[in-house]
């Protein structure tokens, strides 16, 4: 049976490149699609659960002051408790930034989110930021790039910041654009977190917000719960999905989505294309499959023939389509490409464009192509392979 096919298959080779050529196009396609899709969700979940928040939030309770006193001996005892991977403890508060020797074409001050952090705790947030690992000095500030535009000002200048009724002076540390940006970093000023702390609430170990990196499921809830309990300040625990850091999911969502049902419809539409492409090479060829019953063949030899041809086809147009798939991304990875534009930094979800190949953008579009075209030729060649040799010359 395999040796006929391959027969069949040589004999028939312009019809058989034409089938191949369909499948590695519509898979080479498909392939760098969800690579696409890939790489956008990968990003969003680095900005999501790097960067701007993690799994869960740990907040003092409205009626708590507003902070809680969380020292490294603390920390340490609520990461072995809540069974966390890490712990990430921040200071954020409301603040105007204005440089105080701007001029009159300028606008005297801007509000931020002052973020009080630290970078050597943070290596995927100091990394989005392209800054080192390591704390910012007690008398620097990291501004973005539009905040720093806006008010005129660059690295190794002054600004005013007036936070909770107090007035600290800053010297630009860097202006930064983060590599994976979103709406909500571009308010962002970050300064160190326990200077921030001593000079806001008189308490270096005063924090608001406890990022805990942990697995996303009701028993951490309950063990993060319990742990935040023993700190001695009501606290409440949200779930990143609870919290605003979910709205940050949404657009690449969308985008994913889209991107899938347009390229998947194009991938079917293919793939029934390819079905009435091999369909027709069949009934072309009925006085051959007459001649095949004639000598005896069964027809469910003759069935199995046939679809044994379109997977020969189909695997090898994929392995091409494939191999194409991966120099694509090879070449787009190569030249680098990036934006600081905000319509490409929308469509990527960051600044740069790196595509990663992971096994399950190879394992669907297989899946679904061979699935789909024995599916649909098989009750056609079911039919065809039943009929006597007669009548098959006859439809020739």
């Amino acid at each position: 049976m395999i040796r006929l096919a391959l027969h069949d298959v040589v004999h028939y080779r312009r019809e058989a490149a034409g089938v191949v050529s369909q499948v590695a196009i519509g898979i080479a396609l498909f392939v760098i699609a969800l690579f696409f899709v890939g790489s956008i969700g990968q990003n969003a979940d680095r900005l999501v659960f790097g960067s701007v928040g993690a799994t869960w939030l740990v907040e003092p309770s409205a009626d708590s002051g507003g902070a809680l006193s969380f020292d490294a001996a603390t920390a340490e005892r609520f990461s072995s408790a809540s069974d966390a991977e890490s712990v990430r403890p921040r200071l954020q508060l409301t603040a105007n930034v204005s440089n105080p020797n701007g001029s009159s074409a300028r606008p005297e001050s801007a509000s931020v989110s002052l973020i009080g952090a630290d970078l050597s705790a943070e290596p995927q947030l100091a990394e989005n930021l392209g800054l080192p690992p390591e704390r910012i000095g007690t008398q620097h500030i990291e501004l973005h790039e539009k905040t720093a535009s806006r008010l005129g000002v660059t690295a190794g200048d002054e600004v005013s910041i007036s936070v909770a009724g107090t007035e600290i002076t800053y010297t630009v540390d860097d202006v930064v654009t983060p590599d994976t940006p979103s709406f909500v970093m571009e308010s962002w000023a970050i300064v160190d977190r326990d200077s921030l702390a001593e000079r806001v609430h008189g308490d270096p170990d005063s924090v608001n917000a406890i990022l805990v990196d942990a697995a996303d499921d009701e028993s951490a809830r309950v063990e993060i719960t319990t742990a935040a309990a023993a700190l001695g300040t009501p606290t409440t625990v949200s779930s990143w999905s609870e919290t605003s850091w979910s709205a940050l999911m949404l657009g690449p969502k969308i985008w994913g989505i889209l991107l899938v049902s347009v390229f998947t419809f194009t991938y079917v539409v293919i793939c029934i294309g390819l079905t009435s492409l091999i369909y027709s090479a069949m009934l072309s060829r009925v006085g051959d499959l007459a001649v095949l019953k004639a000598v005896g063949t069964r027809g469910g030899t003759l069935r199995r023939m046939y679809l044994a041809e379109v997977v020969a086809q189909f695997i090898v147009g994929y392995a091409i389509g494939a191999l194409l798939a991966i120099a694509t991304v090879a070449v787009v990875n190569l030249l680098e490409v990036s934006s600081t534009d905000s319509a490409f930094a929308f469509a990527v979800g960051s600044t740069r464009l790196h595509l990663d190949p992971s096994w399950w953008a190879f394992a669907a579009p297989f899946a679904i192509g061979l699935t789909l075209t024995v599916a649909v030729l098989w009750f056609p060649v079911h039919g065809v392979s039943k009929q006597p040799a007669l009548t098959l010359l006859e439809l020739r």
